[in-house]
């Protein structure tokens, strides 16, 4: 991308691997086949590393490379039990000011209309495809309509753990369409004004795909995805 540093390049394009899956759990980084592959001499690299190894993505391998970080049973009970005390606060918060904000009412009806529309489709890559962006949409608005920010903030700072994990999460038959019925559910509280509704439904959709992941970090075989698994 022009103007884009070099560093910027190859951090960015890392990252994308890893949330997407490209880059498997545990996966190791050599730091001469990144550079080759990205034409990018050793400072770079180096530098891309250092800030995904601050996010938590990738730990450093002596002075050679970096190691994709792996998933454990513990990471994602600790992730998953955070993720629900905060994004079911979140979602309490967001229901309260649905009821007397009309731009954010309309921002989760439009959410809650586009997940009906395509819940009526048959599997498709493209429906798959357009059900991320419209969870996507709806995990911003509730960032952006959440009134405590700094509860706001560290929402969002989980969000690159949170998408590393997506693909494992929908790896079961038939996770999908639960998670777009959960989706639903918690734009339907939401939008309905009722607080405890929204927290209650935000806590059961965290906890039934914390289930999920935890199935297929025991079983990668069944899950059909690459998963190094730490039990610790």
């Amino acid at each position: 991308m022009a103007g884009e540093s070099k560093s910027e390049q190859v951090y960015g394009q890392l990252r994308a691997d890893i949330l997407n899956g490209v880059l498997s759990p545990g996966q190791s980084l050599s730091a001469l086949d990144v550079g080759s592959r990205f034409s990018a001499s050793r400072t770079p690299v180096r530098q891309a590393f250092l800030r995904l190894e601050a996010e938590g993505l990738v730990s450093l391998v002596d002075r050679q490379g970096a190691r994709v970080s792996p998933i454990s049973i513990k990471s994602v009970r600790d992730l998953f039990e955070l993720r629900i005390l905060l994004e079911a606060a979140a979602a309490r918060m967001v229901a309260e000011t649905v009821a007397r904000d009309s731009a954010a009412r309309q921002q989760f009806e439009e959410v809650a209309e586009a997940l009906e529309a395509i819940s009526e489709e048959g599997a498709s890559d493209d429906r798959r495809d357009r059900y991320y962006a419209l969870t996507e949409t709806y995990d911003q608005a509730v960032i952006a309509r959440t009134r405590n920010a700094q509860l706001a903030r560290s929402i969002a700072e989980l969000r690159p753990h949170t998408e590393r994990l997506r693909n494992i999460a929908h790896s079961r038959p038939g996770r999908l369409d639960v998670s777009l019925a959960e989706h639903l559910s918690m734009c339907r509280a939401i939008l309905s004004g009722d607080g405890a509704a929204a927290a209650a439904a935000c806590a059961e959709h965290l906890a039934q795909t914390q289930r999920t992941i935890l199935a297929a970090v025991v079983d990668p075989q069944g899950s059909g995805v690459s998963i190094d698994l730490v039990t610790a």
